[in-house]
């Protein structure tokens, strides 16, 4: 199990402690440190004789992650950011079922998300899993999602798939969809994890979103390593991420910038005008908009 970590010396403890609850002993926890400055080394001390504990410049996610994986010993590594917590029988959920499937390069299963103001929202329910190349374009058009922390990869994945390192946001995107594609996977709805939806999050993730959009899409469907049948998705990946853009920059009060990726959407796939929400919140965004130049809260006068 490995937990990149920066700078969430608040946080890396409970996340920590609910790797160290799982059932069994045959897994390891390492935490790689992204060259913290706040007191995440002292934090991670404390569990010293069962955690094995690396640091390193900072140098981002992706490369963290890479960092990890050279490290690890395990037939399967799964990886839990340093803000959520495993669930008490997350690990034996996995293990079951790839114990019962060996063949499959992932598994994954089930997250819920917990904002500041204590409400849980869950995912989506997991389809069946069919076909490789089935898998891919319905990850691609958002018809299941899958979270750090709910996938058990197979170590030897890695040998031919690895984290972007030039990407710092969204660099998980382009890894599970090249498994998808690759290697047979399976879903279990069963619910493993815990996100942590806090605010500091929620801003990291605004202004990496400006940053690199366009490098996952790009990342993704590179010619070199992907083969030809499947960069026919890149529309659909492509119209999907700019609507999942749109609804971000909404919620975070980025109106302006909201209607540009709703718009950036259409003009990819002109049937994403058919997603009645996401139409309703372009509309919504130039109310919001004009409310919060009186002074007004958008989100009580909308």
């Amino acid at each position: 199990m490995i937990i990149p970590a920066y700078n969430y010396g608040r946080f890396v403890g409970r996340a920590i402690k609910s790797a160290l609850q799982q059932s069994g002993d045959d897994f390891e926890v390492l935490v790689i440190d992204d060259g913290s400055t706040d007191n995440t080394r002292e934090v991670v001390a404390r569990y010293e004789d069962r955690v094995s504990y690396f640091h390193h410049e900072n140098r981002g996610q992706s490369a963290t992650r890479n960092r990890g994986i050279d490290l690890a010993h395990g037939r399967y590594l799964i990886f839990l950011d340093a803000d959520d917590a495993l669930l008490p029988h997350a690990l034996s959920h996995l293990r079951r079922e790839v114990q019962a499937h060996p063949e499959v390069g992932m598994v994954f299963g089930q997250h819920f998300a917990v904002c500041k103001e204590g409400i849980r929202v869950s995912g989506k329910l997991h389809p069946e899993l069919g076909e490789p190349m089935e898998n891919f374009r319905d990850f691609l058009d958002r018809k299941f999602g899958i979270c750090n922390g709910t996938a058990a990869v197979r170590r030897d994945v890695f040998d031919v798939i690895r984290f972007p390192e030039h990407i710092r946001n969204g660099e998980d995107l382009p890894v599970f969809a090249a498994t998808l594609l690759h290697f047979p996977c399976r879903s279990i709805n069963e619910t493993l994890l815990e996100v942590n939806a806090h605010d500091g999050r929620v801003r990291r993730n605004i202004e990496a979103i400006r940053e690199t959009a366009e490098q996952v899409i790009d990342e993704l469907f590179d010619p070199e390593h992907m083969p030809q049948p499947a960069l026919r998705y890149r529309k659909l990946f492509a119209a999907r991420k700019y609507l999942s853009m749109a609804r971000s920059f909404y919620r975070s009060g980025h109106y302006a910038e909201s209607r540009s990726y709703f718009r950036k959407a259409v003009a990819t796939q002109w049937r994403r005008l058919l997603n009645t929400t996401a139409v309703a919140r372009y509309i919504k965004s130039f109310i919001r908009q004009a409310l919060a130049k009186v002074g007004l809260d958008p989100q009580t006068h909308s």
